[in-house]
């Protein structure tokens, strides 16, 4: 007699080679669109279905934050560019976590540009 595990296996591997799959996946790949106009991540829109795991959002914030580290000589545009590419065909929760690093990225971008907006407001009225 084959054990439980042993009997699941045996049964998986007959459902693949019949061309059924044996196991429901869990996670589906994330849905982005990016207008055509616009290359940059400001219109990166990452649709996630299914329930997020935790690990794999970490999993891709941590990427993504490499990737930030190796192109801080480049350009917000480009780095955005970049992340975009990387969230495409990813599974949602990885790109989730992409996506909040460029959420976090373009929030920075537009808190710096308002204090020098702010700031050169104020060297106006001196």
């Amino acid at each position: 007699m084959m054990s439980s595990l042993a009997e699941q296996a045996l049964e998986h591997a007959r459902l693949r080679l019949a061309g059924r799959p044996g196991k429901r996946l869990t996670s589906t790949v994330a849905k982005i669109t990016i207008a055509p106009q616009e290359v940059s991540v400001r219109s990166l829109e990452v649709v996630v279905d299914g329930p997020i795991n935790h690990f794999m959002f970490l999993e891709g914030r941590a990427w993504a934050l490499e990737l930030v580290k190796s192109l801080r000589a480049s350009s917000l545009d480009q780095v955005m560019t970049r992340l975009a590419g990387a969230a495409r065909n990813r599974p949602g929760s990885y790109a989730a976590g992409i996506k909040s690093i460029s959420d976090a990225l373009l929030t920075a971008a537009t808190d710096a540009s308002d204090f020098d907006e702010a700031k050169e407001l104020t060297n106006q009225e001196e």
